[in-house]
């Protein structure tokens, strides 16, 4: 989109956490949900995915004519239509690189940490209120005064909130990443796509340290059960640098 209130390509490599953002009114994805039927909640759910269908029918369409209109304005080269034999030899090729970047080691570990985070939010359900509880009795009691303990439930909240977001997050946009193993193109644009989104990886990853060591200043005591979706946090951002080196210098549009 050229309009000069919208970010090109922010939609690409943020985290989709819409009601944090501070750019959704120049978000041209975000605007685009905002206008359909579907984003208003009102519809059943069998009219949703009857809507999603059509949406995705209609951005494969424009998808089409888009290239069409490449094609003919000379940007895209006519090419020769390949055999049966190529054919195979190229759909044999993707399905070895794709079964190769699910048994990559950052697919394998995101993946682990999935099931390992959930877990952990599974068996500390109540950990919010029991927080609540706690800094209550403090406040009657005079050890702490009422805005110390709500800023600290604040940021229990948000660091809860923060690592069940991002749990999800980080091996869904990982495995976007690791689409580089399977993309046998040296297309610039591409390359530079998987960049974002192995920057995207890291981000949440930050982000998602950060709230398990906030979680961890106050409750020093869960540091065992949690030890495990630390260790592999660590290991996928390891992972991650290693295998995109440049990640970190990225900069992703409107956002870095």
């Amino acid at each position: 989109m050229k309009q000069p209130d919208f970010i090109p390509g922010i939609y690409n490599y943020c985290d989709t956490w819409c009601e944090r953002c501070l750019f959704t009114t120049r978000c041209h994805s975000f605007q685009t949900q905002q206008e359909e039927p579907v984003a208003s909640g009102l519809l059943s759910p069998a009219t949703k995915g009857d809507v999603l269908v059509q949406q995705l029918t209609e951005a494969l369409n424009l998808t089409k004519q888009y290239i069409e209109k490449l094609r003919i304005q000379g940007n895209i080269p006519d090419v020769d239509e390949p055999s049966e034999a190529e054919k195979r030899a190229m759909e044999e090729e993707v399905a070895f690189r794709r079964q190769q970047a699910k048994n990559h080691p950052i697919a394998q570990l995101s993946h682990k940490y999935l099931r390992t985070s959930g877990d952990w939010l599974r068996n500390e359900a109540n950990l919010l209120e029991v927080a609540g509880q706690q800094q209550l009795s403090m406040v009657e009691m005079g050890i702490r005064d009422y805005d110390e303990a709500l800023a600290t439930l604040n940021a229990l909240k948000d660091s809860w909130e923060m690592i069940k977001w991002y749990r999800t997050l980080i091996p869904v946009k990982a495995m976007s990443a690791l689409r580089v193993l399977s993309d046998s193109t040296i297309d610039p644009h591409l390359s530079d796509y998987y960049l974002g989104k192995a920057k995207l990886v890291l981000v949440c990853i930050d982000q998602s340290l950060q709230a398990w060591q906030t979680m961890l200043e106050t409750y020093p005591e869960k540091l065992d059960e949690a030890l495990d979706a630390l260790a592999l946090l660590s290991r996928i951002r390891r992972e991650m640098e290693e295998l995109f080196p440049q990640a970190r210098g990225f900069k992703r549009p409107g956002l870095d």
